[in-house]
């Protein structure tokens, strides 16, 4: 993960750690229980759903978890005091005060957590290689490509770099082709996850604007999916169709395969 000690060995005995982002995400979950004996909360159980509330530097995602029986909740925010000092104690009180003055339906529900744990939110910087010299070890997950969670992929990232190292393992015929097949994964999975931590720290921005033009112009663009009406596009990246289709319609399997196609084509001809 983004602790891994894999990484400088990888990286030739230099690491390139993950970097702090400024922000920090409080989670916690909620008995429903106490939820279900609030009308202003309750409507949050009726259906499962994923809410998120959007303001200023900060939001707050919320979805049921274990079957409906617990309410789980990621508070993001600004946060660049050194992660050293964090302490659980006071962590409750201290996440109340981000979001005074927010919809008083959701400030409710942050009233009923009980317990809070607060964690930084990290990215990764390119690295050059993910593969030590020997092909005997590589990177994938957060290790590789850790990113900011505002499009919800950092562990789908994962998932795809092994599917697609499993995917271009298998089309080998010799162990001699085995840093082939690495090489093609690293280009192929360095290109797609870099692109999602892009579109990871876009969403970030484009959810945080401060009240102005830039905040009228995203909730226009966005009222269409709010009410309900269809609509082609969206700056709500987790709904804009073409982003949508770019990011959960992506097979890694079938890219891996696809890579390694051209790879044997181009050498084959020369």
């Amino acid at each position: 993960g983004v602790k891994s000690t894999a990484r400088k060995l990888v990286l030739r005995g230099v690491d390139t750690p993950v970097q702090p982002t400024g922000f920090a995400a409080y989670r916690a979950t909620v008995d429903v229980e106490k939820m279900k004996a609030d009308p202003d909360t309750a409507w949050l159980l009726e259906k499962p759903s994923l809410n998120v509330w959007i303001g200023e530097n900060r939001h707050v995602m919320s979805y049921t978890i274990a079957a409906g029986k617990s309410f789980n909740m990621v508070l993001s925010h600004v946060d660049t005091t050194d992660i050293s000092t964090w302490k659980p104690d006071g962590a409750i009180d201290a996440m109340r005060k981000e979001f005074v003055g927010w919809d008083p339906r959701l400030t409710k529900v942050i009233n009923m957590i009980d317990s809070t744990l607060k964690w930084p939110l990290l990215s990764g910087a390119p690295l050059v290689t993910w593969i030590a010299p020997s092909n005997k070890v590589l990177l994938m997950g957060d290790a590789a490509h850790a990113m900011v969670p505002y499009m919800s992929q950092g562990a789908a990232m994962a998932v795809e770099d092994g599917a697609a190292l499993a995917s271009v393992l298998s089309l080998i015929s010799e162990p001699e082709q085995v840093p082939s097949a690495l090489k093609v994964f690293e280009t192929e999975r360095m290109k797609r996850s870099s692109q999602m931590q892009q579109a990871s720290l876009l969403n970030g921005k484009l959810w945080h604007f401060p009240d102005g033009e830039e905040q009228r112009l995203r909730d226009e663009s966005m009222r269409p999916e709010v009410e309900g009406r269809s609509f082609s596009w969206s700056a709500n990246q987790w709904s804009d169709p073409v982003t949508q289709w770019w990011a959960y319609g992506y097979d890694a399997e079938k890219e891996a395969e696809k890579s390694w196609a051209r790879v044997q084509a181009l050498a084959e001809t020369s």
